[in-house]
């Protein structure tokens, strides 16, 4: 080959490498909820009835390969309060497994739902640091990072999660992510929490362990929501740079700037009993005085009222059958719950 046409085979190249993206491109836009998402593994929130399904579907271990037919399908939706990032997440995988009983110990070898999360996407490297997360959420929702000693750490106070067995080897996991800023102390967390608000910017992506139960007992694939170059398939791990761009909206212009809500906990149903013949509710313990406020599936405030300590004791105005929320608000405290009339 002469120098003339070697010269223009690696230009051609060079030109064709250029060309390919180097990253992903695509804004996912989540929508403001008024009304806390119950964390109980269901789509039944009236925030997911709207919201967009995103793909997983970029593999990217091994990079580009071809899933085969009922091995893995993933997508996802998502939404945010001030108090919470929501993610919903629909897997089908054929098979889920958790060889590694300790949950420090080959994390990424276990079937889980991996999220990574710049809070401020100033990217950069995060492996041994908070400068970004990478949870790794497994079917006992342990959710592993790494720490600042690059020692696997579990902080699963950081998210609510519920995962339920919706058909055969499919799968819906529900996730309230409290989000933090850089400065993240695993041993003062609300110190550096972040309070959620419209048009807030911040690095995302989604992916999924996919481990089969092969004899090495590794992962046979990572499945992503985003495009990576092939240089850098593996990379989220341990930087930001290559994560995807996430924008809060608020699209009905519903957020009047609520307060963050310290340490709110998951749903719990314990707290209060609905009867159905009297059309009344009953809270059994309130460990305060606040505010009971009883939402339709479609945000409508149907109640607000005060509550004392101890048991209370309520009618509800006439409401049509359908699913209700429930808000019981104590000082800096929310307890959630619903019910179907």
């Amino acid at each position: 080959m002469s120098k003339t046409l070697l010269f223009l085979f690696l230009e051609l190249c060079a030109i064709k490498l250029w060309s390919q993206p180097q990253y992903d491109t695509t804004i996912v836009y989540a929508d403001y909820t008024p009304l806390p998402v119950i964390i109980d593994g269901s789509d039944d929130d009236s925030c997911w009835q709207t919201a967009t399904w995103h793909p997983i579907d970029h593999v990217w271990i091994p990079y580009n390969a071809t899933m085969q037919d009922g091995d893995f399908e993933g997508h996802y939706k998502v939404a945010w309060d001030s108090n919470y990032l929501y993610l919903l997440v629909k897997v089908i995988d054929d098979s889920l497994a958790d060889y590694y009983s300790n949950p420090l110990s080959n994390w990424w070898n276990d079937d889980c739902v991996e999220i990574f999360l710049d809070e401020d996407r100033s990217k950069g490297y995060h492996e041994c640091s908070y400068n970004a997360f990478a949870y790794h959420v497994s079917i006992f929702y342990d959710a592993i990072d790494m720490s600042p000693t690059c020692a696997g750490i579990n902080l699963r106070n950081n998210i609510i999660v519920k995962m339920d067995t919706i058909a055969p080897h499919s799968y819906l996991w529900e996730f309230a992510i409290k989000v933090y800023n850089k400065n993240f102390n695993p041993n003062n967390p609300e110190q550096s929490r972040v309070k959620l608000q419209p048009n807030k910017h911040m690095g995302f992506a989604l992916a999924y362990c996919d481990y089969d139960g092969n004899p090495q007992h590794e992962r046979e694939n990572f499945i992503g929501s985003i495009f990576m170059p092939a240089a850098h398939n593996n990379d989220n791990y341990k930087t930001a740079d290559y994560f995807g761009e996430m924008i809060l909206v608020d699209s009905k212009n519903q957020w009047d700037g609520e307060v963050l809500k310290v340490d709110a906990p998951s749903a719990s149903q314990d707290f209060f009993t609905y009867h159905p013949n009297l059309n009344s509710i009953t809270l059994h313990n309130a460990s305060g005085s606040g505010w009971i406020k009883v939402f339709s599936s479609d945000g409508k405030l149907i109640l607000r009222t005060a509550m004392v300590p101890g048991k209370n004791t309520f009618l509800l105005p006439a409401i049509p059958s359908g699913m209700y929320i429930i808000l019981l608000e104590e000082g800096d405290q929310i307890r959630k719950g619903k019910f179907i009339k």
